[in-house]
Formats: C-alpha cells, sequence, structure tokens
C-alpha cells in the first residue's frame, strides 16, 4: 500500500493525489523539490498518513484523525485512548524547526506559570517539533493536549471582553518572564506596507493610501519607541476564535503567530471592537497600561488594518484562488483602512 496525500500545485485549481512508497512511515513523500523555485504550493496530508506519523513518532498508541483546518497549517485533532490532541503541521516556509521549538518553548513556560494553554506533547526521545518532507518542501510538526471548553458564541457582552482582557493581561505578563535558546522572527517584520503596495500596482490611489498609512505609523512608532514602548512577547492573533471558555475562564491557544515585537498590539483587534471599554477595563486591572502604549494603540491599528490586506490580497489568494478577492473582505479592507486614516489626520 502507498501512503497518499493531496496537493494543490501552482498555477492550477485541481487536485491533485501522489504514490509514495510506503518504506517510511516519516515522509509524506520523496519528490525531489528544487527548493528556490518550489513547484509546489501546497500539501495536504491525508488521515491515514497522520495515525502513522502519530504512531511513529508519539507514545500514544492506536488513535483516530481528523482534520479540523487546512489553510496556512493543517490541523488534525487526534483521539488515543482516553486522551484529545491537537496535531498542528506547519505550512512550509513559514517557520524553521527551531522557531517552532521557541512557540513549544513558549508554552511549556506558559503553563509551568499558570497560564491554561495548551500543554505540549513531546515525540519518542523528548524534542518538541518533528519535521516531514512534503511536496513543497519541509514541514514542521508538533502534538499539543486539546483545549477542553467551546469558542464563546454571540451575542458577545461587555463580560465577556472584560474576562478576555484580563486573561490576555495575565499571559503578557508571564511572557515578559519568557527567555529561550531557540530564536523567533520578529510578528512584525516591516515589509508587509510594501508587499501591499506592490500588488496595487494598478491602483495608485490605493496605493497612495497604503504608503501614506505605513510612512505615518513609521513615525510615529519611531516616537512612540524612543519614550520606552514596551517589546515583548506577544500571542500574535488573541481573538475571539483562538481561545476557549471553561465556564468563567478564558483559555487562549494557537500560538503559532506569537513573537517578540510591540506587545500592546495583541490589544488593537479588541480595541476596535464596540466592547474597548470593558477589554480595557480587564486588562488594566491586571496589569497597567502607561500612556506610551495607549498612544501606540491607533498606529499599531493603522498597521493592523493594512496586516488584514496583506492577507486578503496576498495570501488568501495564493492557496483559495483569486475567486476570494470578490468574497468583499478587500473592499471592506479599505473603507476601514480609509476611515482609521482619516480619524488620525493621515493623509489631510
Amino acid at each position: 500500500m502507498a501512503h497518499l496525500f493531496t496537493a494543490a500545485r501552482s498555477g492550477t485549481r485541481c487536485c491533485i493525489l501522489a504514490q509514495v512508497p510506503r518504506d517510511n512511515a516519516s515522509r509524506l513523500n520523496r519528490v525531489q523539490v528544487d527548493q528556490q523555485r518550489p513547484s509546489w504550493v501546497r500539501s495536504l496530508p491525508t488521515v491515514e498518513t497522520v495515525r502513522e506519523l502519530i504512531r511513529d513518532h508519539y507514545p500514544l498508541g492506536p488513535c483516530k484523525a481528523v482534520l479540523i483546518r487546512s489553510f496556512t497549517n493543517d490541523v488534525y485533532r487526534i483521539d488515543a485512548g482516553e486522551g484529545a490532541y491537537a496535531l498542528k503541521i506547519y505550512g512550509c516556509g513559514r517557520f524553521s524547526a527551531d522557531e517552532v521549538r521557541w512557540e513549544q518553548e513558549l508554552a511549556r513556560h506558559l503553563v509551568a506559570s499558570g497560564v491554561q494553554v495548551p500543554d505540549v506533547i513531546p515525540l519518542h526521545g523528548g524534542d518538541t517539533v518533528g519535521v516531514i518532507d512534503a511536496p513543497e518542501g519541509q514541514r514542521a510538526f508538533a502534538l499539543t493536549e486539546w483545549l477542553p471548553g467551546a469558542k464563546p458564541e454571540p451575542p458577545w457582552t461587555d463580560d465577556l471582553y472584560r474576562r478576555v482582557g484580563g486573561s490576555l493581561a495575565h499571559l503578557h505578563q508571564v511572557a515578559d518572564t519568557f527567555t529561550c535558546s531557540y530564536a523567533r522572527r520578529q510578528v512584525r517584520t516591516g515589509d508587509e506596507p510594501a508587499q501591499v503596495a506592490a500588488a496595487l500596482a494598478d491602483d495608485p490611489v490605493r496605493r497612495r493610501l497604503v504608503d501614506s498609512c505605513a510612512a505615518a505609523a513609521g513615525d510615529a512608532l519611531a516616537t512612540l519607541a524612543g519614550r520606552g514602548l514596551h517589546r515583548g512577547v506577544l500571542h500574535g492573533d488573541p481573538s475571539l476564535d483562538n481561545l476557549h471558555l471553561v465556564g468563567n475562564e478564558v483559555r487562549f491557544y494557537d500560538l503559532d503567530l506569537a513573537g517578540p515585537g510591540w506587545q500592546i498590539e495583541d490589544l488593537t483587534g479588541a480595541m476596535s471592537t464596540d466592547h474597548a471599554d470593558a477589554f480595557l477595563d480587564g486588562y488594566t486591572a491586571v496589569r497597567s497600561l502607561p500612556a506610551v502604549e495607549l498612544d501606540a494603540l491607533p498606529w499599531l491599528g493603522l498597521l493592523a488594518r493594512i496586516d488584514n490586506l496583506h492577507f486578503h490580497l496576498i495570501t488568501k489568494p495564493l492557496t483559495q484562488g483569486t475567486a476570494s478577492l470578490a468574497e468583499g473582505w478587500v473592499e471592506a479592507g479599505f473603507t476601514a483602512l480609509a476611515d482609521t486614516a482619516r480619524h488620525l489626520g493621515v493623509g489631510s
């Protein structure tokens, strides 16, 4: 029998099945890929391959596997014995294996300090990260406990956001004591606005909007950095999509966007909602925020608008196709960017 995986080929809209000799269950395939010019965008391991990966690399015994989400990463729920786990196979080129090890060490640090995030399950031998070969290149993988509870459901309330704010503040407090021998790239690389602008070569009006917003935010943040704007470890995406409720307790998960940066940026999402005041009350009840942090929030929010456009203009169409450009997210993103710029006096 052969291993099977599905893969989306660059420049096509079809799925391709490939068969690989079953001489090494830790390998998805032996297709030779030019690392400088990969011919595959992304591949999707089947649940059969995932079960073999778990069997060969983790001390869990027989298991069931279900694909939960497939996009920039592939996430599977693993049920083995009485335990439930989450296997994440990272997209090729997103992070090196050592960067993923940084993420797992962060999770361990948070758990050891009382922050309720999913704990890490080590491989045979004790490593926290493995690597598989896929058509597009090497992909890191890691296993954690499955987080109990469930995502919050609407209607959203001030009480919910107040609890989320307090829990995020606690996470930040603990993350400030985290040290690691592995390196992790900055959450904000700085080239995101330039990439969005390049994608707008045929739309000079919107390109000027992006350029002016990025320049104004950059100047403002440089000034705020001189005033002591705090750099620390961010969760990276502490949205309601990335937390579970267990009774009244808020538990975050999905640390794959975590990293060093302007820590206050973690607050921009919640601060753009109708529950901003309640969220900020919950956060500051646990962790005080100096004026420089609050002054940075609108400028980091402006950059977050550009990040959102980067996702919908560049990242999403790469694997979902250009049809995704007509879903309305791009138009809404530009409207939000223009509104935020106007509020901050950018371009006026």
